[in-house]
């Protein structure tokens, strides 16, 4: 018999390992090159208006901490720009995938995962107060098509496999 939620926790188990692959077979200098354009095409309201001036001179470094990916932005010239290498941070902002997924998907806000102790923010409070103002304005319906459509299906994936997999641990322990 098919049991889908068992299919999807052993499939959402797998996204980290295979994240982190494709991660470590794509150049640097792509990943670098790709990350700038999306986010530059993405943030150009914001940075036609200067909202994100905030970021000049400062590094906020984003850490995917499942997945093993540390990235570093900064505004340069009026662009965001990505480092991949290490760099001196003015913000570390750290979750877990599904967590930054939920907040992209708007199904929880930066102060209820911050509270839970599932997304924390070290560094510079001030930058972390006008990066967590701006993540609270951004609506996942300014991504182009089909992308909305394929993130809220993949938090629907996570959340379903999270529950089977409380589901199971909560049955193992009561035995």
């Amino acid at each position: 018999m098919f049991d889908i939620k068992r299919v999807s926790h052993k499939l959402v188990a797998l996204l980290p390992t295979l994240a982190q692959r494709v991660q470590q077979l794509t150049p640097k200098r792509v990943q670098q090159q790709g990350l700038t354009l999306l986010l530059n095409k993405f943030f150009q309201p914001e940075l036609t208006a200067g909202s994100l001036d905030f970021l000049a001179q400062r590094y906020l470094v984003l850490q995917v901490s499942d997945w093993q990916l540390n990235f570093a932005i900064t505004l340069k010239n009026n662009k965001l720009q990505v480092e991949l290498a290490s760099v001196q941070q003015d913000l570390l902002i750290k979750a877990s995938s599904q967590d930054f997924l939920d907040l992209i998907c708007g199904k929880v806000d930066p102060d209820t995962l911050f509270f839970r102790r599932r997304l924390s923010m070290l560094g510079d409070t001030e930058l972390g107060l006008y990066c967590k103002n701006l993540l609270d304005t951004i609506e996942l319906s300014r991504l182009p098509p089909p992308l909305p459509a394929l993130l809220l299906g993949w938090q629907s994936l996570l959340a379903t496999a999270e529950v089977a997999a409380d589901q199971t641990a909560a049955v193992r322990g009561s035995l």
